[in-house]
């Protein structure tokens, strides 16, 4: 295994961002540091060792930083979409129902089931915006049960327009989508 081989794997240490950004300049001034020491003493491996073990973990720690703080911004954009939808959502089920409507059984418990959905859609973004560590979950099994509460209301009466069902069904299955969303860091152009 060559010099830069065994450089390029301790590389590995950094943040995926950083290596995509300056892995290809690190590996050339390793490459100068090669021709100007010896690679076969431990004292080049040394110091090349102490270089990676001091600064790689605080740009790892910076990273992991930056990106809970993007997560952090995400959840709470997403918990306000929530909390708004889910008042929209109620103002929606009462104008339907001043509306007059149908007048059936089916029509009116359909409406009961959308104002149970929104009123959930809305609790699901309380729960997220709280900082409690189950305020996730929480708002997890809101935005289930207010996806299944749609859905009944929706089977049970065909009331709801395109726009409203865009609302009740597709943006809480897309925020569930977005809450189990395996977290990965982006890895294009690492060295």
């Amino acid at each position: 295994m060559s010099a830069e081989a065994i450089y390029r794997l301790l590389l590995r240490a950094y943040p995926p961002d950083f290596r995509a950004e300056y892995g290809r300049e690190m590996v050339l001034l390793f490459r100068d540091q090669c021709r100007e020491g010896d690679v076969r003493t431990l004292s080049f491996w040394a110091a090349v060792i102490r270089d990676v073990a001091r600064s790689a973990p605080a740009l790892r720690a910076e990273a992991w930083r930056e990106n809970l703080r993007t997560l952090e911004v995400t959840m709470k954009l997403t918990a306000i979409v929530m909390v708004l939808l889910g008042v929209i959502g109620i103002l929606n089920v009462v104008i339907e129902w001043g509306a007059g409507g149908t007048g059936t059984t089916a029509h009116a418990l359909a409406l009961v089931l959308s104002v149970g959905a929104a009123a959930l859609l809305l609790a699901a973004g309380a729960a997220i915006l709280r900082p409690v560590g189950r305020g996730r979950q929480m708002g997890r099994l809101a935005l289930l049960a207010s996806l299944v509460l749609i859905v009944a209301a929706r089977l049970l009466h065909p009331w709801m327009g395109v726009f409203a069902q865009l609302v009740g069904i597709g943006l809480p299955f897309a925020f569930l989508v977005a809450l189990y969303w395996p977290r990965r860091a982006s890895t294009s152009g690492a060295v």
